[in-house]
């Protein structure tokens, strides 16, 4: 342990962190939705870092794929949450509140990335343009929070400051029976 870090970390605590940082990759954050008014049947998309789900009429498809890569400013977020739970089970943050904060600016700035792609126009028909609502998905955010006194690390007061007891060696037995 540092001098300055009140942390102490714990064996599984830094396990279920490196769990979240590993999921933040696979869980999807992002959905898209295409209402029946401006395609012919419903159909929608989920994405996650490295994969995406799609429905379409009559076809499921999904699979790893490099365009939800691309789209790296909606998800990096949600990995970096993965990764602040990481380092708060490590002990490395300041404190429970700035875990905390961390999460929310987190989420906050994932979910004001993504709003603005709702309001742009995806395409056009007869009827005129088509918007797509896209809803952020923050399972990261939650697990995250959920599971914060699982992350919690052990905190010290202060140092160790007695003395211990003076234990007579066998040396000092020896020669007081030698004498």
């Amino acid at each position: 342990m540092s001098e300055n870090n009140p942390f102490v970390p714990r064996v599984q605590s830094v396990r279920i962190g490196k769990f979240l940082l590993v999921i933040s990759f696979f869980l999807p954050y992002l959905v898209l939705f295409a209402s029946e008014d401006s395609y012919s049947s419903v159909d929608w998309m989920i994405y996650a870092p490295i994969w995406v789900l799609q429905q379409r009429p009559g076809i499921l498809a999904g699979g790893p794929t490099p365009i939800a890569l691309i789209m790296f400013q909606f998800w990096i977020p949600y990995t970096l949450i993965g990764y602040q739970a990481y380092r708060y089970a490590s002990g490395r943050l300041s404190s429970d509140r700035s875990y905390f904060l961390s999460i929310l600016i987190l989420t906050a700035f994932a979910i004001l990335l993504a709003l603005p792609m709702s309001l742009m126009p995806s395409g056009s028909g007869v009827d005129g343009l088509i918007y797509t609502p896209y809803i952020p998905i923050p399972i990261v955010p939650i697990l995250a929070t959920l599971s914060y006194r699982l992350l919690r690390p052990t905190r010290v007061e202060s140092p160790w400051t007695e003395e211990p007891d003076k234990v007579k060696s066998d040396s000092e037995e020896e020669s007081v029976w030698a004498d």
